[in-house]
This record gives C-alpha cells, structure tokens and sequence, in this order.
C-alpha cells in the first residue's frame, strides 16, 4: 500500500509534466519550420525597431484569424520599411522607429480599405510606403478575403 501512495503522485506529475511538453510541442508545431523561419527573417530586418520577441511575435502569428496574411503582412510591412531606410538612407534609432510606425499606419490604412490602395490625399512619405507595401504584398492581397477589414 505504501508503495501505491508514493507511485501515484509520482504518476500525476509525469502525466503533467508530459501533458505541458505536449503543449509546448503543439504551440510549436502549429507554424511550420519554413514559417518559424520567415518570421525570424522579419525578426532580423526589424532587428532594434520591433519590440517583441520572437515567441511573442509567433504567439501573434498563431493566433491570428489569417495566420498566412498576417505572416504576410509582417514580411511586407519589414521589406517597405528595410527598402525606404536603405534608399533615403535613414538613420538614428528615433528616425527609424517613427519610420517604422509610419509603415504600420498605412498597413492598418490599406487594411481598412484606405483609398482601395491608391495612394489617396496624403502626404509623399505616406504614398511611398504604399507604394512599398503594395510591391511586397502578395499579388491581389488588397482583394483577398481577411486582409481588408470594415467597421460596419
């Protein structure tokens, strides 16, 4: 009898144990490895200027309604932000980091359907971001379903 008193908790908490890797595991497994990388890519060319983690950054991505657009979103929105810094040659970590924000203003414009992705009565540094946006986004994004949303 001693021996079942002792060998039952220890069962307990190798079932926890197994079931909280298996967790860990799943959280993981739900992005694939080509994903994982894409999103460390997007990690490394906002590298100082996004705050999050990568865990966090991959928890958002997870747990997006449009995983896919989202993951999407992220690479577009790095590669408009690495082509302006590059091409107008931006430094200094400020100037960067409002540069950074401009960009995901007018992806949250685009995806609210501003201006249906014409560059609109707006600024130039604001039509060039679009301009930018558009060219790394996927072909017909501003179309698909889950990318624009309304507030109706």
């Amino acid at each position: 009898m001693q021996l079942v008193k002792r060998f039952i908790p220890l069962c307990v908490l190798l079932f926890i144990s197994a079931s909280v890797h298996a967790q860990e595991n799943y959280r993981a497994a739900y992005l694939t490895q080509q994903e994982i990388q894409r999103i460390k890519a997007v990690k490394e060319l906002l590298y100082g200027i996004d705050k999050k983690s990568l865990r966090e950054t991959i928890k958002e991505v997870e747990s997006s309604k449009h995983p896919q657009f989202d993951l999407e979103m992220k690479e577009a929105m790095a590669g408009a932000y690495t082509d302006i810094v590059r091409e107008m040659n931006v430094e200094g970590q400020k100037k960067k980091e409002w540069l950074y924000s401009m960009v995901c203003l007018n992806m949250a414009y685009l995806q609210f359907g501003g201006a249906q992705g014409k560059s609109g009565s707006t600024t130039e540094l604001n039509r060039l971001i679009r301009q930018k946006l558009i060219a790394h986004l996927p072909v017909n994004a501003l179309k698909q379903p889950g990318f624009v949303y309304s507030l109706e």
